[in-house]
């Protein structure tokens, strides 16, 4: 009797519900949303299409304002999750891309992903606040940004267990570009990963055509039984062809969203089964782990200390705009960045404090509109 809650039913959360309506270790299945018609809607879709399977989790859906915490820990309180699964977010990344092309790229090309943390971080912190008024225990795997949001909420003593996507599409993509070269099935070869959500955007924004990537470091080795093929197939090459094989656009969507069930599946079989996440245990980038009921056990490569792991993953982190994350949360972005957020858009953050997230959140949502309106 396994009891799991999605919060947020956008494109991701609704691919999330659809797969683990579908999975036998899922008994009880809540949607949560502020959008209280989009929720039942997607609900009910899900449940429809779980019946072809065969399967018959229960599924509710939960109109909540994510923004209260109160209510939102009354409603935790009432679904006693095992596992919460949290995809809400105020902003979707594809957001800018209605503004007009040059300035949109500028946005993504200079400001880079982290001056968009408030959008984030804002429902995550409300979320783990709300998890420890309705004193649950529950496992969560944050898709919001883990790779920074994780490390902002492990400095407040609220961190997730471990994130989904990002760094793991990568790791995936890898895993099969190593199997056909190879002729082998999938499961035979095994990834051992270290990287960084900008290490997806550098492809997707296709830096690697016109940026070095020696300045954000990763570390990659490719099993194939007990042998190591890294160097025999090529890192950078594997790197490279799983990096442009990603999904474009929106598509992206199903391959986040298997990369979350993978992880509520670790977590209910409790079998601290071997995967890769970013933001496990509050870490800044994608690590291998273990995962169990317990939580997230930190894999390292041989050879690889935890420190220099951390080090090279902060080095990373500069890639999405982000100078560095305080001891406090607090998080310093760079100066490019900051530069290119006011001269876009007349927003200025040099430092995001977890406190100001909300009102950060606004103040963007408030710019961004009046810069599309501008623009039209």
């Amino acid at each position: 009797m396994s009891r799991v809650a999605v919060l947020g039913i956008g494109d991701l959360g609704g691919s999330v519900l659809r797969i683990l309506a579908q999975s036998p270790e899922v008994s009880h299945l809540f949607a949560l949303d502020v959008d209280g018609a989009r929720c039942a809607a997607e609900a009910a879709d899900a449940a429809a299409i779980a019946s072809y399977a065969g399967r018959g989790a229960h599924l509710a859906a939960i109109p909540v304002d994510m923004r209260n915490t109160d209510a939102l820990a009354a409603a935790l309180r009432r679904i006693r999750p095992d596992v919460v699964v949290n995809t809400a977010t105020l902003q979707s990344w594809w957001a800018i891309t209605q503004l007009p092309q040059p300035l949109w790229r500028r946005l993504e090309e200079q400001a880079r992903f982290g001056p968009w943390l408030p959008m984030h971080l804002t429902l995550a912190l409300t979320l783990m606040r709300a998890l420890t008024m309705a004193g649950s225990d529950a496992a969560v795997i944050n898709v919001a940004f883990p790779d920074a949001v994780n490390a902002v909420l492990a400095a407040l003593d609220l961190a997730p267990t471990c994130g989904a996507g990002n760094s793991d599409l990568l790791r995936a993509g890898i895993r099969w570009a190593a199997a056909r070269r190879l002729d082998v099935p999938v499961h035979d070869v095994a990834v051992s990963l270290l990287a960084h959500h900008f290490h997806v955007v550098y492809f997707w924004m296709g830096l690697d055509r016109e940026e070095s990537l020696a300045a954000y470091p990763y570390w990659l080795r490719v099993m194939y039984g007990d042998r190591d093929v890294t160097a025999a197939l090529g890192a950078e090459s594997l790197w490279a062809e799983a990096g442009r094989a990603l999904p474009r656009g929106r598509a992206i969507m199903a391959r986040t969203a298997a990369s979350a069930v993978e992880k509520v599946r670790h977590v209910l079989r409790d079998s601290g089964g071997l995967t890769h996440a970013p933001g496990p245990a509050g870490l800044v980038g994608g690590y291998d782990i273990r995962l169990a009921r317990a939580g997230a056990t930190i894999v390292l490569p041989e050879g690889v200390s935890l420190p220099e792991a951390r080090a090279m993953m902060e080095q990373a982190q500069r890639g999405d705009g982000i100078e560095s994350i305080r001891a406090d949360g607090s998080v310093v972005f760079t100066q490019a960045a900051r530069a290119a957020m006011v001269d876009v858009l007349g927003y200025d953050c040099p430092v995001l404090r977890p406190t100001e997230s909300a009102a950060r959140a606004d103040e963007l949502r408030a710019r961004l509109e009046a810069l599309a309106a501008k623009s039209t």
